[in-house]
């Protein structure tokens, strides 16, 4: 009984999420930016963009498997990027571009969730050369996780269980 509130109250909390991000979205996207907001702007021009539906449903049939029991198709590349200098910043972009590809395929399986790591070096590319920097720190991936934040919570209600 508790649980079925529980799910009812995620759903309902998701769907909110979504619109109130759709609508800041698009409202972020035709705002002019500002002088000296070119950096912070920048993840706009380098992220691809993600159609989110408006009335986010679980998707009928969906098997959620969760990604930290996906370990045995974590790319090679995400392995190797746990630690240095720009760890954090690679895991922003691949929270990202994993949340994306789930919305975008509507599947929550592992295979989904292990999304192609060329997407994340296009990305991580774009935005040194738009910032100007060689090593991508946390500042600069900010806006990122909190797009992937976004994306995730809109990925759990699709998927009707954790990311």
């Amino acid at each position: 009984m508790w649980c079925a509130g529980v799910k009812g109250d995620v759903a309902k909390a998701a769907t909110a999420a979504a619109l109130m991000w759709t609508i800041i979205g698009v409202a972020a996207a035709e705002t002019p930016v500002g002088p000296g907001m070119e950096g912070e702007e920048a993840f706009l021009d380098v992220l691809p963009k993600v159609a989110v539906p408006a009335d986010v449903q679980p998707i009928s049939g969906a098997v959620n498997e969760p990604w930290r029991s996906c370990q045995s198709l974590w790319p090679q590349e995400y392995r190797q990027t746990q630690q240095g200098p720009e760890a954090r910043a690679y895991r922003d972009i691949y929270g990202f571009v994993q949340a994306k590809e789930v919305i975008e395929v509507r599947n929550c399986s592992c295979a989904t969730k292990a999304a192609d790591w060329a997407q994340v070096e296009r990305i991580a590319s774009g935005l040194r050369q738009s910032t100007g920097t060689e090593i991508l720190k946390w500042v600069q991936t900010q806006e990122i996780s909190e797009e992937a934040d976004k994306l995730i919570a809109v990925a759990e209600a699709m998927c009707a269980g954790p990311f």
